[in-house]
């Protein structure tokens, strides 16, 4: 008897879901979106190669280098892209985007080793290690509507190809300013996750939005730095990007 009375209740919940969902396909909101987007975004690396703090080898400015550039500070950068956004209804879409974004760390460079007398001598200043890449995104969109407006929650892919890398600041050593500069390869092409939430607010013409969204981006696959003088560390590159745009509602039905 108590078999069956879960039987029954199962097969009830079965229907009536089924039944939720052919009433909700009727009230559809099917078509494309564009969105275009910038924002600002804070960098570093993640791992267990990854520091805090490091220090600077070489004898003079053209062939000083830092000890272990994979730095768990974060750096500041910009980010700007489009999205191109296909809603299946009210609830979910699946987009493809393209973006320029800057990746890389802030590398804390405290001391540097001077060969001659054998010691320590502090450091100040900022080195920046920017890496700059095209990204390609795959972005699941689920819709929560408040009123006339919608927050969604996300959850994709990424393909990221390397544009340039370098490491480049402004130091002072022994009272001593430099320009700190150095070539710094990267991973030429990065695959990884991005997840997020965002805000979309309605404009009074009933078809556009604005849109605050926030997304975590980090890469799969650790990079091995081959490059990484002395030694080869493995880090993970991770992004966290604030950004607003503008998105455009083509043929949608309300």
């Amino acid at each position: 008897m108590k078999k069956e009375f879960t039987i029954k209740l199962l097969l009830t919940l079965i229907i009536s879901i089924l039944f939720a969902n052919f009433n909700f396909a009727q009230d559809t909101k099917k078509g494309f979106d564009f969105t275009f987007k910038s924002g600002l975004m804070l960098a570093n690396q993640y791992g267990k190669d990854a520091e805090s703090e490091t220090f600077l080898n070489g004898d003079s400015p053209e062939n000083f280098y830092a000890n272990n550039p994979a730095s768990k500070k974060l750096k500041s950068g910009v980010s700007i892209g489009g999205l191109i956004e296909f809603r299946f209804n009210k609830r979910l879409s699946l987009g493809l985007g393209a973006n320029y974004i800057q990746k890389g760390s802030k590398i804390n460079a405290t001391n540097h080793w001077n060969s001659e007398t054998q010691e320590y001598e502090n450091v100040d200043g900022t080195i920046k290690w920017i890496q700059n890449y095209w990204t390609i995104d795959l972005p699941l969109k689920i819709y929560f509507p408040i009123k006339q407006n919608e927050i969604h929650i996300l959850g994709g892919l990424t393909f990221g190809h390397l544009i340039n890398s370098k490491e480049k600041g402004d130091i002072k050593i022994s009272e001593n300013k430099y320009d700190y500069t150095n070539d710094r390869g990267a991973n030429k092409n990065e695959q990884g996750f991005l997840v997020g939430i965002g805000y979309n607010y309605l404009l009074p013409n009933k078809k556009n939005h604005l849109i605050l969204e926030f997304i975590w981006n980090r890469s799969f696959g650790k990079s091995y730095g081959g490059d990484l003088i002395p030694n080869p560390q493995k880090y993970y590159n991770q992004t966290f990007n604030l950004s607003f745009g503008y998105k455009f509602d083509f043929n949608n039905k309300k």
